[in-house]
């Protein structure tokens, strides 16, 4: 059987479970720490191993790439190492990789933590928040120290939105897709890509809405209502095929356009795991796709290993 990798699938490592910031209710797991302002129930397949095995056997995914939980992540430097560490347990138990976490409050601390980071052999990459807790927006100045160290040591990130992002409604269901939109649209607008070529930016649940409403942030950009500044490539769209995608748009012509007419080899298969809104069979979902058998075989594995190099 050809290898599957699932790049966006998230986990509570079971090792940190012996945590003060966690303690265990009559319904399961709760999370609640300095700074999160309220408890967070954890579901057990997002601890349990072997359901976690279990359902790798049903769908035909090899193997994940773990990313934290990001309700978890945002908790101090401290905190952030300490995930680390749990993170790469959990890999060596799993026989994978993970996504390591930085406190971007010091913005050179955490550059520097994020090298630190994937020096270590079950890190890949790093996972960042779109909605950083109480911090500046990601296309802020602030981030340059952070940016700069992966562009310089090709350290993939991971852009995920929080469960308490700025969406206002419809959570799961289209809220984080509105905060990826904004998040990335504004990363585009500020000339974070012309500042920094090469950054390696993968944007969970299929971009959010902005690889199939471009047009509209180009009319924004082309009568002044969304410029900020003189993008080198003429328009926020020509930087759609930057950023790597994964298939969290949950349907086959959703994934087909964003392969075949977005990011052709950038495009990689994930689950959100463990999550119901996710996608319970990511695979069948690809092949539904009818994409060609390079872009098939790119979108399973091609992609997420040329992103995340060291999984190969």
């Amino acid at each position: 059987m050809n290898e599957v990798i699932d790049a966006h699938a998230h986990i509570v490592p079971e090792s940190l479970l012996t945590d003060s910031a966690f303690r265990r209710t009559d319904k399961g797991w709760v999370f609640s720490a300095p700074g999160i302002g309220e408890t967070r129930p954890i579901g057990p397949r997002m601890t349990n191993v072997d359901a976690r095995r279990s359902w790798l056997a049903d769908t035909g995914v090899t193997r994940q790439i773990l990313s934290p939980w990001l309700d978890i992540q945002e908790n101090g430097r401290d905190w952030a190492l300490r995930l680390n560490d749990a993170m790469c347990e959990s890999a060596d138990e799993l026989g994978t990789a993970a996504l390591a976490s930085v406190d971007t409050t010091d913005a050179d601390q955490a550059a520097q933590d994020l090298v630190d980071a994937i020096n270590v052999p079950q890190l890949v990459g790093l996972m960042l928040s779109t909605d950083p807790l109480n911090g500046p927006p990601l296309h802020s100045d602030h981030y340059a120290p952070l940016w700069m160290a992966a562009v310089e040591h090709q350290a993939p990130i991971m852009l995920h939105p929080s469960t308490c992002g700025p969406h206002g409604g419809l959570g799961n269901v289209h809220g984080r897709l509105v905060d990826n939109t904004l998040a990335l649209g504004n990363l585009i607008l500020n000339g974070v890509f012309d500042r920094f070529p090469g950054l390696q930016l993968l944007a969970v649940h299929g971009g959010g809405f902005l690889p199939y409403q471009a047009g509209r942030l180009d009319g924004g950009y082309r009568t002044g209502e969304t410029k900020v500044a003189d993008l080198e490539r003429g328009q926020p769209s020509a930087y759609l095929q930057d950023f790597y995608y994964d298939t969290v748009a949950l349907t086959a012509p959703a994934i087909a356009f964003l392969t075949e007419n977005v990011a052709p080899g950038r495009v990689m298969l994930g689950s959100d795991y463990p999550f119901a809104i996710g996608d319970p069979q990511p695979a069948t979902t690809v092949r539904n796709a009818a994409l060609t058998e390079h872009l098939t075989d790119s979108v399973m594995r091609g992609a997420a290993v040329d992103l995340f190099g060291k999984i190969s």
